[in-house]
Order: C-alpha cells, then structure tokens, then sequence
C-alpha cells in the first residue's frame, strides 16, 4: 500500500538506499528521480544524463537559466577577470563581432572595418592631452568624429597648398600619329594584340601606317610626376618603364619621358617644391600587322585608352601599264578649208594592260584608273574595278607578281579648234604608288569644236565697225594675182564643198597659213594632199557687210607679205588702178577718194594707211592697221560689202585675226 505522506520525524537521519534508485512522481510526472547507481539527480527527468540535470527553466540565486539564455536579476552577470574567461575558436588578434541578432563571431580587423564594424564615422576624437581643438583653422570637439576631423583638417591644407597637377592621363585619348585609311585586301592578317583586331576583305580601315616606327601624342604635364611607375605597353607587352622620382625624363624603350619637373615649371604661380609633373609619349618600332599600345601610371593608378593601328609592310610597287592603245571607235567631222576635224562627237577608245593593284590593301575608291586631258584629248572617262574585272574585294599582292588587268575607257576632242599630236593619260592608283600610262595617238590631232574667236574662215570677228551686226566670212578666191578682178556679192567659202586653189591659203587648227601640208598622212582624220603645186603666193579673201564706214582696223598676229581692202561697187573701183584694191602696205595720200587714176577722181596714190602702214614680211603680234576709203563710204554701195585680202608666202602664219573701230 502507498504511503502519501510520512511525517519528517519518522525517518531516519541516515537514509541508506542499498543502491536501490528513488523517483517522486505525481499523476505519472517525475519530478525528481535519485539514481544512486551513477549518484545522478535528475529533476523533470526520470534519466539524468549528468550529475544534476534538470528539464526546464532553473534559477541559482539572481542567476537564471533558459533554455540557452542566462539572465541575472540584477542584468549583469559577473564572471570575475578575464584570465577566468576562454572562448574557443578565432585566430591571434581576431576581434569578436555580432551580427546584430545577438550572435557572436569571430573576424579579423580588415573584415570588421569594411564591413562597417569600425570606422572613422563610428569613433570619436575624445579628450586632447597636447595642442589645441578650436583654433581660428577650424573648430573640433571631443565627440567631434575621427572622419569629420581629417576632412575638416583636409579642408584647411587644401586652402593651403597649391592645386596640384591633373591626374593622369587627364582625359587624354591616347592616339598613334600619321595614320592613313586604305582597304583592307581579302586574307587572313596577322594580329599581335590580344583583341582579336583583324578585318574582313574590303573593310575600311582608318588607322594604317607604313612604316614600322610609331609615334602617339603627348599625355603633358599630369602628375603625380615623382612616384609610381609608368609603363608602356605594345601588344600587352612591357614595351618600356620608369619609376618616376621628378627628375626622371629620358627615353626607356618605347616609352619617352619628355618632361618630369617642378611643376612650377608648368605653372608658375605654383609653389615649388609642392608637386612634380610628367609628359611622357610612346614610340618605337612595332611588327607587321595589327598592334595597340597603352600606357599606364601605377602612381594614380590609372591607363589610357588601348589604341590600335595596322602596320603595313607590304612594297607592291608602282602599276605600270603594257600595251597601251588610242583608236577612233567613232569619228564625227568637222571641215575647214577643206580640211576635216574631229568635233566633239568623236569618240575614241583607249585600251591597255596594268598590274601591281594591291599589296595589305587597296584604295578607298572603287575608281582605280582616272584619266588626264592631253593635248588634243578630254580627260578619259574613270575606270572601277568592276569595269576592268577585278574581283571585288581585291586578293592580297593582286598582279604583283604576275598577271594584269585589262582596262577599256572612252574620250572625247577637247573644246576648241586646234591641232596637237600629244595624247591623254591614265593614272592607276594602288594606294602606294601611281603608274602612269601615255596613250600616243601616232599621228597630229586636228580638232575643231564650236567657232574660234582667234580665227576662223567662217566668222571672223567684226567689232564696233559702222552699222549693222555679223562676222566677216571668207570667199571664194577671185584671182591668183595681188589684186585680182572682182566684183560685189562674192560667194561665200564653203569649208566643206568649196575647191580649194593651189592658191588658196588654209584656216587649218586655227591658223591661216601658206599650205603645203599632205594631210592623207601623219594626221588625223585624214585630209587632202596639198603638198603638190602651192609654193606660189596665197590668199585669204573675206568680206562684212556694214554701212557708215570709211575707215577700220585691221588686226593680226603673224606675218604677212600683203594686205589689201576694196569697197565694190564704190566709185573706188574706178580711182583705183589695182582693180578696185587699195593697199595697207602704202600710206593714204592724206585727201580725197584714193586711187592712182587722178582722172577718174583719184588722189593719185593706192595706198589707204593711216598712222602708219602695214608691216610685211615681219613677225607682229596684236598689230593694229587703219585703212580708209578717204571721203567714200561704204554706205554708197548697193551691198554695203567691205572686202579684205591677205598674201602669204611659204612659211607664213597668222595665228589671230580680226576687224576693230578705226584707231586713226
């Protein structure tokens, strides 16, 4: 039978259990259990597992035990020095941190001030033993924060010293001198960097040179210019360095001190002896193909840009051209005294081979072949490459070595009138070089393009001469002597159709010459023969037609050997005795009608210059010669016409003619 209560006084002072265990339990529950087996107390357990182990919340004195949290009732819990104290774990100078949830961790002192365990912000300056904290500089406190103090003291030094010179590289972009811009030819290039630089065929490439030297622009006068290292790097390679100690400018394989000073030097208002300044460049010989160069400063620290450029060290050589031709493919005539002339719808063709077109690259213009106008020729139409059957875009070394490409272009008579037996050019261009071609056309050009104002059969130029308006024209020939019989209305010169006399001059390329030319040979278009009977004299002829006019000038550039005018139909037919001429070669007999036949009302002489008379048989430019009909006018004539006849002997020329308002 259970016993619920023995009273104290029953048992005895010494309880021996015999190693028999005691458990008090209540409705089931243990609320202590004695295992005198392993001398073990366990209080809400019936298996202590230590000496006391108790299930639950405990309290020793002010001290309380929860679960894992111990508490005090006085919220400090002592533990006596801290020799009495050890935690495991941590490293020699690790410092305890918590993470804010109440947990501890050990970290060494970089990672608790990074993160933001200890900073400047966090601590304060405290009391000071020596100098002051308020001055007229700047005022600080005790409580005043390590941070808020070096700045504030920073504020003051950076009134004091002077400005410093701009970091480096100072915004500078970094770039390679001289480069030029090509095309780059259809292979695989070689790349010395390690940024993979190379290019499709026939992409533009802006940044080439041909030279393996290089030069970049000076970063100038930054700084820090006495401390760090600045090196050169080309290719990602150290192309060059130096520890900069102020007083550092020389030359260390691709990298150039220019200037390490005082950069009171620099600025002058700059104290010396605060701050040192650097300009520096790079330069250097770099391989074949594809480089960069950077330059870098370890005292900021800081680089430039990486720059990049193609070195091109390929020597294709000029193109030169073989077999060059110039041919009419379509002729178009134009005639003057007989003689035909290439006019402006004349076509001609020029053919040829060139090579060397290519090296690395090819031009930036798909026009290889430009032409020059030459002599007689217009400029011939640009050739591409597509027009001469180059493949597009062009294989490295195209035609260097052997092979060639086969060009085809059109030209055209320049404008004017004239003769030459120079031809045009073709110029092709392969980047490097230019190779000229001369297209010689074998034979002299004779060109006649629009009307001529020097000379010209057709229209020779009448100025400010009496009334009325057009150019003189030539006529057909009235005689084979001086001054043949003639008479009004004469018909006109057809430069076509007319027949040429053994007497006749010629108007050829715009020169009035004494003609003995074969133009059937050695001359293009070809003409008529007129090397055969015409040594003799001959004579140019022409008429105007004007009233109100009794005197003009004659002008020309050349020599002559006679100068002749007649008024037809004037009463001058009668006074003179050279069949109605007059002759410049002899001075006006100063009154009257002229004329040596004084009976029919002549003054008794033929001649008709005033100021001065024709020059004969001399060479003359620009000379100016008045003839006048004296008191006769030409508005007396029922044609109002004025004729004019020029003699020339062999080898004469006029290069310029025409008719002006009379100088005398």
């Amino acid at each position: 039978m259970a016993i619920a209560r023995v009273p104290g006084y029953s048992l005895l002072s010494d309880l021996d259990r015999q190693g028999i265990d005691l458990q008090f339990t209540t409705t089931g529950n243990t609320l202590v259990y004695m295992d005198f087996t392993n001398f073990r107390v366990g209080v809400n357990t019936p298996s202590p597992s230590a000496e006391l182990q108790v299930v639950g919340n405990t309290k020793l004195g002010p001290i309380n035990f929860s679960n894992v949290t111990i508490t005090s009732d006085y919220g400090v819990i002592n533990l006596g020095s801290n020799a009495n104290v050890k935690l495991s774990g941590g490293t020699n100078n690790y410092l305890l941190s918590t993470d804010g949830s109440g947990n501890l961790l050990w970290k060494d002192i970089a990672t608790v001030i990074s993160s933001g365990g200890v900073t400047g912000n966090t601590i304060t300056l405290g009391s000071n033993s020596a100098g002051k904290l308020v001055s007229n500089a700047t005022s600080l406190t005790t409580g005043t924060y390590v941070t808020d103090g070096i700045a504030l003291l920073n504020e003051v030094l950076g009134k004091l010293v002077p400005p410093a010179p701009p970091a480096f590289p100072n915004a500078t972009t970094l770039s390679v001198s001289s480069l030029s811009t090509y095309r780059m030819c259809d292979f695989s290039q070689t790349d010395n960097t390690a940024n993979s630089r190379g290019v499709l065929g026939g992409a533009t490439v802006t940044s080439v040179r041909r030279s393996a030297s290089y030069s970049t622009n000076t970063i100038a006068n930054v700084g820090p210019g006495d401390s760090g290292t600045v090196t050169a790097y080309l290719n990602n390679s150290n192309a060059g360095a130096v520890t900069l100690t102020g007083t550092s400018a020389g030359t260390y394989g691709n990298l150039v001190i220019a200037f390490n000073q005082d950069y009171n030097k620099v600025v002058a208002n700059v104290a010396a002896g605060f701050w040192y300044s650097v300009s520096m460049y790079a330069s250097g010989n770099a391989p074949a193909g594809w480089n960069e160069i950077n330059i870098w400063h370890t005292g900021v620290p800081a680089g430039t840009n990486t720059v990049g450029w193609y070195y091109d060290s390929s020597a294709p050589g000029t193109p030169t051209w073989y077999n060059t031709n110039i041919a009419v493919s379509s002729a178009s005539l134009t005639y003057s005294s007989t003689v035909p002339h290439y006019n402006s719808s004349t076509t001609f063709t020029l053919t040829g081979q060139v090579n060397r077109l290519s090296g690395d690259m090819f031009p930036t213009s798909n026009t290889f072949v430009t032409g020059t106008a030459g002599g007689a020729f217009a400029a011939p139409s640009s050739v591409t490459y597509s027009g001469a059957g180059v493949t597009y875009p062009l294989a490295r070394n195209l035609y260097v070595s052997s092979g060639n490409a086969n060009v085809s272009t059109t030209t055209t008579v320049i404008s004017g009138f004239g003769s030459s037996s120079s031809g045009p050019t073709l110029t092709a261009t392969n980047s490097y070089n230019s190779g000229v071609g001369s297209f010689s056309p074998g034979a002299t050009i004779l060109y006649k393009t629009g009307t001529s104002t020097a000379i010209e059969e057709t229209s020779i130029v009448v100025t400010s001469v009496g009334t009325g308006s057009g150019n003189a024209v030539r006529i057909e020939n009235p005689g084979s002597a001086d001054t043949p019989s003639h008479s009004a209305s004469a018909t006109a010169f057809n430069s076509t159709s007319s027949t040429l006399q053994t007497y006749d001059a010629t108007v050829v390329a715009a020169i009035l010459k004494h003609d003995q030319t074969n133009y059937a040979t050695g001359y293009l278009p070809p003409g008529p023969n007129l090397s055969a009977g015409r040594s003799g004299a001959q004579y140019f002829t022409f008429k105007f037609i004007r009233t109100v006019v009794s005197k003009f000038d004659v002008t020309w550039t050349g020599n002559i050997a006679g100068l002749w005018v007649s008024l037809p139909g004037s009463t001058i037919d009668s006074t003179s005795t050279l069949n109605g001429w007059l002759d410049m070669s002899v001075a006006y007999a100063g009154a009257g009608v002229p004329g040596a036949n004084t009976g029919a009302g002549g003054n008794g002489s033929n001649g008709c210059s005033l100021g001065g008379v024709a020059p004969l048989n001399s060479s003359q430019t620009n000379k100016s010669v008045t003839a006048t009909f004296g008191t006769v006018s030409s508005s007396s004539t029922a044609t109002n016409e004025i004729y004019v006849r020029i003699k020339l002997t062999s080898g004469q020329t006029v290069s310029a003619l025409s008719l002006k308002a009379a100088s005398n």
